[in-house]
């Protein structure tokens, strides 16, 4: 009865898999090794905006983006800027990261004085740009220093206070 049950699975096993193997086979198809890389929507997206604040354009190929909401006048986001800073050297020699500053400030101006009193060297946009709107994954946060890591996608990987930057290596997988 045992061995009966045994040949029985067998066979409906057969009868499942066989036509599916069969049609790729006969398709020329093999399975696939991973799923296909997602479409770099936030990339397109970035390389579809025509004005920045600074001459900085961003690395539209990265894997992962990262966007930090910060402005001249707010405290927090001045103690964290040179972190910030130190961070996005690190991880741009990679090319596969890119940070976007969406600066709070509102005039054009000022974030260009807060990036460069820092001697930072990333893309800007005022956050609450018609821009920055366009951007997948971005939404204003209720409070600054606000970052927020998202895949090519869009989707979100980790949001929080903004000192996440430095800490960007334990989200991203390079």
């Amino acid at each position: 009865m045992k061995q009966n049950l045994l040949y029985l699975g067998i066979a409906l096993g057969l009868l499942v898999c066989t036509p599916h193997a069969l049609a790729a086979d006969a398709a020329g198809d093999k399975p696939a090794a991973e799923a296909p890389a997602a479409e770099n929507v936030v990339g397109k997206a970035l390389k579809d905006i025509k004005k920045y604040v600074t001459s900085k354009k961003p690395n539209t190929k990265a894997k992962y983006y990262i966007y930090l909401e910060s402005a001249s006048w707010c405290g927090p986001c001045n103690q964290e800027m040179p972190q910030v800073v130190k961070a996005y050297k690190e991880f741009s020699k990679t090319k596969q990261v890119e940070l976007i500053l969406m600066s709070a400030d509102k005039e054009e101006a000022a974030a260009k004085a807060f990036i460069k009193k820092y001697h930072g060297n990333m893309p800007c946009l005022l956050g609450g740009s018609p821009e920055a709107k366009t951007v997948p994954g971005f939404k204003q946060a209720p409070g600054i220093p606000h970052a927020t890591v998202v895949d090519a996608s869009g989707k979100v990987i980790k949001e929080g206070h903004g000192g996440i930057v430095a800490e960007w290596k334990s989200y991203i997988n390079l």
